[in-house]
């Protein structure tokens, strides 16, 4: 073996050894992800505690809230997840800090009456043991709302909000 075909092999190695690393490192960082989500948080100005550190304890706007809650939705039961590998206690974890962000919003006032009533029923359906079924309802819920408030770009729109309707 000549003396440059040693050094591609020395690349080749180098090369396929910071893959082999990065790959560990994003590993790595979304197993630390799917910890850290269900440690819990106190809201400020509450009792309430929260049970997913991955969002702050305090949102300012509904908006910010609609697309943390949609991300997740999307992360957990996107492309078929929803069908394979839900983890409804990890999605109850959610549900019921949706609960608590919720009365908080409501209770501080939601100017659009429209999206009082959503927030209500993301409430509603968020207070009972979920099922697959009302899981799919709850991404649906933040989706069309993550499209009405912050002009999510993505084609599907599923007609469950006030907010949105089915446009």
């Amino acid at each position: 073996m000549g003396e440059d075909e040693m050094d591609q092999v020395k690349m080749m190695f180098s090369i396929l050894s910071l893959l082999v690393a990065a790959t560990f490192a994003a590993l790595y960082i979304y197993i630390f992800s799917l910890h850290t989500e269900m440690n819990g948080m106190k809201v400020e100005g509450t009792d309430e505690v929260v049970s997913a550190a991955s969002f702050p304890a305090e949102y300012k706007r509904v908006d910010e809230f609609i697309a943390d809650f949609h991300a997740f939705y999307n992360r957990t039961t996107g492309y078929g997840m929803i069908d394979r590998e839900l983890d409804m206690e990890v999605q109850q974890a959610h549900a019921d800090a949706a609960i608590t962000y919720i009365e908080v919003f409501l209770k501080n006032g939601v100017a659009h009456d429209d999206l009082k009533r959503d927030l209500e029923s993301i409430k509603d359906l968020s207070s009972h043991e979920l099922t697959r079924g009302e899981v799919r309802s709850l991404h649906r819920y933040y989706h069309d709302l993550d499209k009405s408030l912050n002009h999510y770009d993505h084609e599907d729109t599923f007609g469950v909000t006030e907010t949105f309707g089915d446009q």
